[in-house]
């Protein structure tokens, strides 16, 4: 519809374009793209035909997986998080396989603590599902004053992976309000952010996305007012780099300052300088080449 209105594909699409996103003040990620729509053009007059085969129903499941993840990294790393958390139910006081009540009841719990105390608890959750069907969830907090936590200690009933770590020196802290609600919790100082970041996105699984949780369902949970990515520069690459992800989409690469990551983009000052071609970055990356020219240090 767009290119009978007058616009040419090029006006609409950029090929080869990278945005460059601030996650922390340690982490700015460049995301090399192999063609991006430019902002204010939108589809339409797109025909629907209702008809739907196992291999679109394969391409929506890998696509919200994809997005999920990609949603949960930025708010993981965005966020200054302070515990890792797991978080059970009782059989005894909750129906374990019923997820929409344990969210329900999960959100009006830490809503209560906020107005009633006025603790900013945030949180970002993730439900895994046992194989015998019952729910937990696991996830990142900030927020739980420390008064409420108590340390988990090796003469408690814990299972034996916990017993591990408390014997290695590890602190698992107990959420005795939550415990008292719910049932069992375990609760562990975050030591690498961006470590736990990439851990915690292991539990976006098709079994998530193919379970009760649905299709074109939300597949976390989350606090409103959350910080996102900070959109710092678009533009064209003109400076080689050796991504750390390459699929035959995107090329991405993280840097731990912004003056490395924007010393990838076309300088003002530089004059005359080409572009760098995502084909020719996905396919020394996909056959494993080795020419690559080190990112240039600012």
């Amino acid at each position: 519809m767009m290119f009978a209105l007058g616009y040419s594909r090029d006006s609409v699409y950029q090929r080869s374009y990278a945005t460059l996103k601030r996650y922390n003040d340690s982490c700015y990620k460049v995301v090399l793209m192999k063609s991006c729509r430019l902002p204010g053009f939108e589809e339409s007059g797109m025909i629907k035909t209702g008809k739907r085969n196992s291999a679109g129903n394969t391409s929506k499941l890998e696509a919200s997986i994809s997005r999920t993840k990609s949603r949960v990294t930025e708010l993981a790393l965005c966020n200054p998080w302070e515990y890792f958390v797991t978080l059970t139910l009782d059989k005894e006081k909750y129906n374990r396989h019923d997820l929409a009540t344990f969210k329900k009841h999960l959100s009006k719990f830490l809503n209560n603590l906020r107005f009633r105390y006025g603790w900013n608890i945030k949180y970002l959750l993730i439900p895994e599902q046992h194989k015998n069907g019952a729910w937990h969830m696991h996830g990142l907090f900030m927020g739980i004053p420390s008064s409420e936590l108590s340390l988990f200690l090796l003469h408690d009933h814990l299972p034996m992976k916990f017993l591990a770590m408390l014997g290695a020196g590890r602190k698992i802290m107990n959420w005795m309000r939550y415990a008292q609600s719910f049932g069992y919790v375990t609760c562990e100082p975050i030591r690498n952010l961006e470590a736990t970041a990439k851990y915690i996105t292991k539990y976006i699984t098709k079994d998530l996305v193919s379970s009760q949780v649905g299709l074109n369902k939300k597949l976390y949970l989350c606090s409103q007012g959350l910080n996102r990515a900070e959109t710092i520069c678009r533009g064209h690459i003109v400076h080689d780099f050796k991504p750390d992800f390459c699929n035959d989409y995107v090329a991405i690469k993280t840097f731990k300052t912004e003056e490395d990551a924007l010393a990838l983009f076309a300088d003002d000052n530089e004059g005359q300088s080409f572009a760098i071609s995502f084909d020719d970055i996905f396919n020394r990356f996909s056959t494993g080449g080795t020419n690559w020219t080190p990112c240039p240090q600012i």
